[in-house]
Order: structure tokens, then sequence, then C-alpha cells
């Protein structure tokens, strides 16, 4: 069968495998409740999230688009519409994994960057624990890594929240307009955050951040910005 290149008729979701399952819905209510308790409300109000697996449904399996990948999107902020698709089946050892690193997305979908993916992956790991569910088989990688930008960041956000337990979850509520030129999408200002820690402890979270900065900087792109604080 030869694939077309054109899109799929109706919204893009719709081209994707939905996820009909109550485990699911149960986790996604209960890890998005522990997002709201660390980070605050959403910025923009969730009123329904649908599923997908990000597999080509039947009807869309003769288009050329992309498949397993997770990623978390607002398609109607009017109405509070997202969608959050995972890139594994459930039953997947990194299955809760992702959803729930998905899940911080949710608070603020417009911040791409390699700080909230840090965030993004810290919170998945500890809302597995809170829950019982298994982070996947990302630790291990995530601890010896040296390129992998995903560890590195978790890595990064992991020593920041345990130097700064008080002010870590305000990291989300200090946003600038992203490198990308895109007046869609934010960054962390992470200069705003820096400035709101205690005096004497600016140098300290700077000396958190340097170490990953050169791997960050050489994965920056259309996908993911990544601001070096002002004072290094």
């Amino acid at each position: 069968m030869s694939l077309s290149n054109g899109k799929p008729p109706g919204p893009w979701h719709d081209a994707y495998q939905p996820i009909e399952d109550p485990d699911t819905d149960a986790f996604l209510a209960e890890v998005l409740e522990l997002a709201r308790a660390e980070f605050g409300e959403p910025v923009i109000p969730i009123n329904q999230i649908l599923l997908r697996r990000s597999r080509k449904t039947s009807e869309a399996r003769r288009y050329r688009i992309g498949e397993d990948f997770s990623l978390t999107e607002c398609v109607d902020s009017t109405n509070g519409l997202f969608v959050v698709y995972i890139g594994v089946d459930p039953g997947h050892s990194n299955y809760y994994a992702l959803l729930a690193h998905e899940c911080a997305h949710l608070l603020n979908p417009q911040i791409t960057d390699w700080y909230m993916e840090g965030i993004a992956t810290v919170f998945s790991e500890q809302a597995c624990s809170a829950l019982g569910k298994e982070w996947g088989d990302w630790k291990r990688h995530f601890i010896k890594s040296r390129r992998d930008p995903y560890a590195l960041s978790y890595r990064m956000m992991s020593e920041l929240r345990d130097a700064f337990p008080v002010h870590y979850p305000q990291l989300m509520h200090y946003t600038a307009p992203n490198g990308n030129g895109s007046a869609r999408w934010q960054r962390i200002n992470i200069d705003q955050w820096i400035a709101s820690l205690p005096q004497g402890r600016h140098e300290e979270a700077l000396d958190i951040i340097e170490p990953y900065i050169d791997v960050l900087n050489k994965h920056t792109g259309k996908l993911y910005d990544f601001a070096v604080p002002s004072g290094l």
C-alpha cells in the first residue's frame, strides 16, 4: 500500500487509537491531583482529556504520519480540551511513567524547554512511587547517561528539587517567550526563578545547573529551548 503525504480528515487526534481503560483513567485523575498539589492549578482549566495510543487507526493507516510518540497538547483552550498521546501500550513497563510525565505537561503545555522536561520526568518518578506504579526502565539509564538530554534534565531538576524544595514548585510560574521565535511557546524564565531564591543561595543554584549546560545546549532547537542563566 502506498502512503499518502496528506493530512487525515478530521481532527488530528482522530487518526490515532483511543485508550479506553478504567485503570488508566483512575491513574490519570490521581496523578493530576498530585500535580495540582505540588505546582498549582493548570494555566488553562482542564475540562476534558482525550487519551490516545500514538498508533494509526485503520482509517488512517494509509497516511504518512508519525507513530509511537508521547505528547500533550491543548487542542481547544476555550473549552479546556486536551489530548495526551502515549507511545507504548497499556501494560508496557514504561506506560505509567510516560503517562505521569505527560500529565505534568497538562499544567502548562506551552512550556517547551529542558527545564520543563526535567520537571515532568522528576514528577513522573515521584507520582509513580506515590501510587505504587513501576517507573519503567528509566532509572538506570537516567542515572548513568552523559549524553541523553532527558537523562541530564532529569538529574539537573532532581538536584534543584532536593536543594530548594520550597521554591522548586514555583518554577512553572516564571515563564518567558520560547527562543524558537513562536509566540505560542514558552520557556522557564530561569533568571527570574533564581532571583526569587533566598539571598546567598543563588550561586548554589548556578552550581547545580552549570554541569548540564553544554549537553542541553546541543539539543536546543525547534522542539526544545534551553536558557542558560545569565549568571553563568
